[in-house]
């Protein structure tokens, strides 16, 4: 679950029980508003020297084609005095053809790389628009302490703290779990644009033997499953959901405090590209 990309992390953006709607709108504009000044600053850096290097292989190119007529002349003028040699001056023009194929070819090269820098950045601000529309639809749930909207890998992440959802070492969801998940689905059902991985996750202490499950893995696993078919039941498209147990190999705290291990036992709803957007 690593991406290569270079969105940054929003991480613990919003999340604070009991936050005021100014502070918590403060926050989400603050990180956004952060996120736009790195892209402008990096677009700005590769547009200079986009345009540096546009300058220089639109003037060695001019040179060429400028001194084309003159050099043609020059090689008929050398052709006359080596009585003819129609060789020397083919190898001539083809070196100076390809010189000339080459300017072409680094220029489009350059070009190349700035609309994908133009699309990059336009993929980064249709994100972090994302992410502010989530938190702003789903802010009841991130004020209760139920739900925290966060940017992990460079992924909206929607994580779910196992006590709100599941008893301990139980697949099946708690009432207020249920609800919880019921005003997720609410809103995850109207984005179109998106696959869903549901991703459930444990601290690093054993199960009991003869329990239910063999270890956090299978618990894990259950877990997302469970959630995966909630969510289908109530009008997320089940074509784009996936289920993963990471049972306690991903962590995001130290399991060494109790404090961590309470971070670590989550569920998360993450939200990933289409693939056909992915390959385009």
């Amino acid at each position: 679950m690593r991406t290569l990309w270079l969105i940054p992390v929003l991480a613990g953006l919003v999340g604070a029980c009991g936050i005021s709607k100014e502070d918590h709108d403060k926050q989400v504009q603050s990180a956004l508003d952060e996120q736009k000044a790195r892209l402008d600053a990096e677009m700005k850096k590769a547009q200079a020297a986009c345009d540096d290097d546009k300058k220089n292989l639109t003037t060695k190119h001019q040179e060429v084609v400028a001194s084309k007529d003159q050099m043609i002349l020059g090689l008929e003028s050398e052709v006359k005095k080596k009585g003819g040699d129609l060789q020397a001056v083919r190898s001539e023009l083809g070196e100076r053809a390809a010189a000339l194929a080459s300017a072409k070819t680094e220029l489009a090269a350059t070009t190349a790389e700035v609309e994908q820098l133009r699309r990059l950045r336009a993929e980064a601000e249709k994100e972090a628009a994302q992410f502010k529309a989530l938190a702003e639809r789903l802010k009841s749930m991130i004020d209760s302490g139920r739900l925290q909207v966060v940017m992990r890998d460079g992924r909206i992440n929607l994580k779910l703290p196992d006590n709100v959802l599941f008893p301990s070492g139980s697949k099946d969801l708690k009432k207020d779990g249920t609800a919880a998940l019921l005003e997720v689905a609410a809103v995850l059902k109207d984005v179109k644009d998106r696959d869903f991985l549901i991703a459930g996750h444990t601290d690093n202490v054993a199960l009991k033997k003869g329990g239910r499950f063999k270890d956090n893995w299978e618990l894990s696993t259950a877990r997302a499953v469970t959630v995966v078919k909630l969510l289908v039941a109530n009008g997320v498209a089940p074509e784009n959901l996936a289920a993963a147990g990471f049972g306690e190999f991903d962590p995001i705290a130290s399991n060494e405090t109790p404090e961590g291990q309470a971070q670590n036992r989550r569920l998360e709803i993450i939200l990933l590209p289409r693939l056909e957007q992915v390959n385009m």
